[in-house]
């Protein structure tokens, strides 16, 4: 280490261990469906009960089916204190979950061929008293679900690379815009009747997505949404800042970033709206000329 002017300091003759033959990546994949199931119990002899029904289950379930299952867990969720003052105290969860690749085993309405619903539900009004069903039928049927591990790849096969559409254009207004007028009839009102949107904190910068969901609608919000609207839409909350403008054609969005729009970030704001997570809403708040065909879809 070397004493410089000006209170610096230069640091030489570092070295480091050399880089690793391994890169970590996390790999996610789709794992199938899965559905639950829950039978609530109360009283006495609750886990009596409990391995009753799921005997019973299993039986409906036989072997063949239970090779198609990659995931079988049965689950008394509770306990009944002696004496319970109340019904709700003493009463417990029984949860049946399952998980498997063939999404006809976890179909909502499997209750007449061979599936989950109807291993659980024919077996629920025959077997042990004091049962009652959840009326919530939405977890009966069978949803997606992912899984996630990490691996080791050789650093020879991971050939990284990052496309930056904005290297040649990172602030730009759109180059096919088309005459409002030639969209029709409008009707005033609040741009957020036809325009979804997001935004954040970036430090003491705002970013904001504004997009809608069909290809008309596309070609009028580029044609709208210029650098001078969003300032005019800004009202009074613009404070003469630099905004840059960007489009992502492929999912029909614009971004906005509104250069110290915040005050100097969430510590020192002196706004409500420190994290800027308001600042889109405020814009889809504002009214617009909106065209009359896109709000007989129906207001987002």
């Amino acid at each position: 280490m070397k004493q410089l002017e000006n209170e610096r300091v230069l640091d030489s003759g570092i070295t480091g261990s050399k880089p690793p033959i391994f890169t970590k990546v996390g790999i996610t994949a789709h794992g199938g469906y899965q559905a639950e199931f829950h039978i609530y119990f109360c009283g006495l002899d609750l886990e009596q009960k409990c391995e009753w029904m799921e005997r019973q289950i299993r039986y409906s379930i036989g072997e063949e089916n239970r090779k198609k299952l990659h995931c079988l867990k049965f689950m008394l969720n509770g306990y009944s204190p002696d004496n319970p003052r109340n019904q709700d105290i003493s009463t417990v969860d029984f949860r049946i979950f399952i998980q498997t690749r063939d999404p006809n085993l976890v179909s909502k309405g499997a209750l007449d061929v061979p599936g989950f619903n109807r291993w659980c539900m024919q077996n629920f009004p025959q077997s042990c008293p004091g049962a009652s069903l959840s009326n919530d039928q939405r977890q009966w049927q069978g949803k997606e679900y992912y899984e996630y591990w990490v691996a080791l790849l050789p650093q020879k096969e991971v050939q990284h690379r990052a496309y930056l559409p904005w290297a040649e254009k990172y602030s730009y207004e759109t180059e096919e815009a088309a005459a409002l007028s030639s969209f029709g009839p409008t009707v005033r009102g609040p741009l957020g009747w036809v325009v979804m949107g997001r935004s954040g904190d970036k430090a003491s910068d705002a970013n904001v997505g504004l997009f809608v969901r069909y290809d008309d609608e596309w070609d009028w919000l580029q044609s709208l949404l210029t650098i001078p609207k969003i300032k005019e839409l800004l009202d009074q909350e613009y404070h003469g800042g630099i905004v840059e403008r960007f489009e992502m054609p492929g999912i029909k969005a614009i971004r906005f970033l509104l250069v110290g729009h915040l005050d100097r970030g969430f510590n020192a704001c002196s706004t409500y709206d420190t994290l800027g997570k308001n600042v889109c809403e405020y814009i889809r708040a504002k009214h617009v000329n909106l065209p009359t065909k896109f709000l007989r879809r129906g207001i987002v």
